[in-house]
């Protein structure tokens, strides 16, 4: 992936939890996975298409992290991966997703966005939609975990 998808990535992250949250995200290095086995407990994952690509972005949380988002969201910490707690992970992730699309329209190319589906579970496993690598960069915020995971296929002509 470029530096300018990676830099929009970690750019959409921050401005989110910036946002809604107060928190400053610590980006980490990216790298390339291939295992489906999620990176954290609950995963929200936005398929992607236009402009000549299809793929899909996923934000995984540990308990740890969106817990944290979710008390400064609600002002009560949750005990459990609830339904609370999962609409949280998705509008989470609708708005990372937003904010990097929209950067990514800045270059031209325009990307539409399905509704998120959530995961839930300790390692669970998300099977990409994409035959190219998924690129994967770790966030550390406030002590707590997320990972961000894109991949894009060219559509073939």
């Amino acid at each position: 992936m470029s530096a300018t998808v990676i830099k929009a990535l970690q750019d959409s992250v921050e401005e989110v939890l910036k946002t809604y949250t107060g928190m400053v995200p610590k980006a980490g290095k990216p790298f390339i996975r291939s295992e489906p086995e999620a990176l954290g407990d609950i995963s929200a994952v936005n398929g992607l298409a236009g402009s000549g690509f299809t793929g899909m972005l996923t934000v995984t949380f540990t308990k740890e992290a969106i817990f944290k988002v979710v008390s400064v969201l609600f002002g009560s910490t949750p005990e459990e991966l609830n339904e609370e707690v999962r609409d949280a992970a998705g509008e989470l992730a609708n708005q990372i997703c937003g904010a990097f699309r929209r950067r990514f329209e800045e270059q031209g190319i325009s990307l539409q966005a399905s509704v998120p589906v959530i995961v839930t579970g300790e390692k669970h496993s998300i099977t990409p939609l994409c035959t190219s690598q998924r690129m994967a960069i770790p966030f550390e915020f406030d002590g707590a975990k997320l990972v961000i995971e894109l991949c894009l296929d060219k559509k073939k002509q």
